[in-house]
């Protein structure tokens, strides 16, 4: 049987403090979208993977970004936003973990940034399908093209905010790692 690992007291506090990153990245810089706006908290779930693995980076993600949608008024997007970001989080620590090897986190590698596209392309992918139901939720007698319509209208600037969390994250995950090799942790 597989023994249980429990959270230390520091885990618990890293894990909030990048709850309150995620955040902070998703709330304060925004840039307003046809549907939304958009922001740079994708980077801040890149680097709740790199610092927290795929399983607490992920909780962390989906937690994070679930509060930039409930106190920013987008709260009909929340339950997709938590799913998708967690979901998200995961792809791109266990491909890390995948094709890292036994140390993936130890050394900042290609397969971060092969990791942050893959996590970014299904963030864009989860989007569109959420959109695409909320469509159908929010309007009376809406066909599946007007839906595809509606959804894809946030295509581009979800691809604007994956891209721009890769830039930010790619630096700061190598900064990061360097500084907790020295640290030894």
């Amino acid at each position: 049987m597989e023994e249980k690992k429990r959270l230390s007291t520091k885990d618990l506090v890293i894990m909030a403090l990048m709850i309150a990153l995620v955040y902070l990245a998703g709330s304060i810089i925004k840039v307003p979208s046809v549907g939304g706006f958009v922001h740079i908290g994708d980077s801040m779930v890149f680097l709740s993977v790199v610092v927290l693995g795929k399983k607490r980076g992920a909780v962390a993600s989906a937690f994070g970004m679930l509060l930039v949608d409930i106190l920013g008024g987008y709260v009909i997007w929340a339950p997709f936003t938590f799913v998708i970001k967690g979901i998200m989080a995961y792809i791109v620590g266990a491909i890390i973990e995948k094709i890292g090897g036994e140390n993936a986190f130890e050394n900042f590698k290609k397969e971060y940034i092969i990791a942050f596209i893959a996590g970014g392309i299904f963030m864009i992918i989860g989007y569109f399908i959420a959109g695409t139901i909320l469509a159908g939720l929010l309007t009376e007698k809406i066909g599946l093209i007007q839906g595809l319509a509606y959804a894809a209208k946030d295509i581009v600037g979800n691809i604007i905010q994956v891209v721009t969390g890769i830039v930010i994250a790619v630096p700061l995950s190598a900064i990061i790692l360097s500084a907790q090799k020295k640290a030894g942790n």
